[in-house]
């Protein structure tokens, strides 16, 4: 069994916390103030538990509501985990948005499970290195060419050769690009963060699809901490339609979307792309456009249009990465926008690290310009025969479980039988097969309890044999379920 955390004695904290009192403002402020300094100095470690809040109350001579306000902002800034009345430990989580105690503390968490990663791990849907990959990296004059290493090596908003091949990737697109319109970042997930920086509102909420990347949810609730609408989200992807009319009636700062779909993997129609730029046109809300997984067309059709494509000159924020078709540990991502804005974002990027590593853009702007388009069509003949072998196996199985074979994208959403996603996908985790349970992809609590997330990147005989054990512990499962209650 796990060891219990550590506790602190009260006589130790209340020791800790001499002069506590000393300053302006409320207690159980001045408190939540104390608390937090000891942790940020590493007096109070992570995973110790501190003690009651009746205890503490006692010993500080201050009322209990004090003290259980006092540790209610220090859960509500991330700084201690465990809901209230639970015991509290000290630990680091995302801040939470104000008044959603239901609300997952990290939206990523699901996605990245402490621990190593079992040899079939299907929480998250990330490639191994395609082989133009492998070939750059064993280059390194390619990585690191002479002239480039005599200057200084900071590019905070870009290698001018990587913005260059960004947007002619861009062009080829449908965008008409240029390098001033382009911010490199570290992976679309700092490309998100800065867009919900830059485009925050007080007093306007960000829109974000019902179901979608987590990555997303994390980026606007660590900037815009208010309200959040859920965009309608159905089987087949986002409702249109009915998203419109929510963003007209709401006026977001901005609106967040995922190009296929993320998890369902389907993309919206010319008209309802129209429905929801004109809405936004209305409303004076940016869009925010994750084309991450554009790339990866599977059904023949071709990538999704995009908004920045259909209308220029509108507010389009438009995210992309090489992550999905070269490698995520590039960690190369961009943001185009109009110049202005792009200008502005540059000033946040320089401030966070002062560029992405120069080795990485150069073999970036490489690989875009020299192997995108063989690379690409390789990548998706390999999630093409993945995904047959997975829906195949899944058949096979005979487990009641039902999907929508998605256009695009390297997932499969699917639906179990009953509402228990959440603690299927604890016994999968335990049995070495760790799948995402489909609350890790919804923006509010309750959402998603009879789905799972299966990404279809590793090979047809590892996703297999994945399925039969996801089988037997499905069954076991459906069987513990069926058994009587013992009085």
């Amino acid at each position: 069994m796990p060891r219990a955390a550590p506790r602190m004695t009260l006589e130790h904290l209340t020791a800790l916390l001499a002069g506590w009192q000393d300053g302006a403002g409320p207690l159980y402020l001045r408190l939540a103030g104390a608390l937090r300094v000891l942790a940020e100095r590493g007096t109070v470690c992570t995973g110790i538990r501190l003690p009651s809040e009746r205890a503490l109350a006692a010993a500080l001579h201050v009322s209990r509501n004090t003290v259980t306000t006092a540790y209610g902002r220090l859960r509500d800034d991330g700084w201690l985990v465990g809901g209230r009345g639970t015991v509290a430990r000290v630990g680091a989580v995302a801040p939470r948005t104000p008044g959603g105690d239901e609300t997952p503390d990290d939206p990523l968490a699901g996605l990245f499970p402490p621990g190593r990663a079992p040899r079939l791990d299907l929480t998250l849907a990330d490639p191994d290195a395609a082989p133009a990959v492998l070939d750059g990296l064993a280059q390194p004059r390619l990585l690191l060419p002479s002239p480039a290493a005599h200057a200084s090596g900071y590019h905070p908003a870009g290698h001018p050769v990587l913005l260059e091949a960004i947007a002619r990737k861009l062009r080829g697109d449908g965008i008409d690009a240029h390098p001033e319109e382009i911010v490199v970042t570290n992976g679309a997930q700092q490309a998100l963060a800065l867009a919900a920086e830059v485009l925050y509102r007080p007093r306007r909420p960000f829109a974000v699809e019902a179901v979608t990347y987590p990555g997303i949810i994390d980026a606007v609730r660590r900037r815009g901490r208010g309200q959040l609408i859920a965009l309608p989200v159905e089987d087949s992807g986002l409702e249109a339609e009915a998203a419109a009319r929510l963003i007209r009636a709401t006026s977001p700062a901005a609106v967040f979307l995922t190009a296929f779909h993320n998890p369902t993997g389907y993309a919206v129609d010319r008209n309802g792309a129209d429905a929801l730029l004109t809405a936004a046109q209305t409303a004076g809300s940016a869009i925010v456009e994750d084309r991450v997984l554009a790339d990866l067309p599977l059904d023949g059709q071709g990538p999704p249009v995009p908004l920045a494509a259909l209308r220029p000159g509108t507010a389009v924020l438009t995210v992309g990465s090489l992550s999905k078709v070269f490698w995520g540990g590039l960690r190369i991502g961009w943001i185009h926008t109009n110049r202005t804005l792009a200008a502005h974002l540059r000033v946040r990027r320089r401030a966070l690290d002062l560029g992405s590593a120069a080795p990485m853009q150069l073999l970036a702007a490489w690989l875009l310009d020299q192997h995108y388009r063989e690379t690409r069509q390789w990548r998706i003949a390999r999630l093409r025969s993945s995904l047959a072998a997975l829906t195949g196996a899944i058949s096979a199985a005979d487990l009641g479980w039902r999907y929508r074979v998605p256009k695009g994208g390297p997932n499969l959403w699917v639906r179990l039988p009953r509402p228990v996603a959440q603690s299927f996908a604890g016994q999968a985790a335990q049995g070495g097969v760790p799948i995402a349970a489909g609350a890790t992809f919804a923006a509010t609590p309750g959402m998603a309890g009879e789905m799972i997330r299966i990404p279809f990147f590793p090979p047809p005989e590892e996703l297999t044999a994945a399925v039969d054990l996801l089988a037997a512990i499905w069954r076991r499962q459906t069987q513990q379920a069926k058994r009587p209650l013992l009085r």
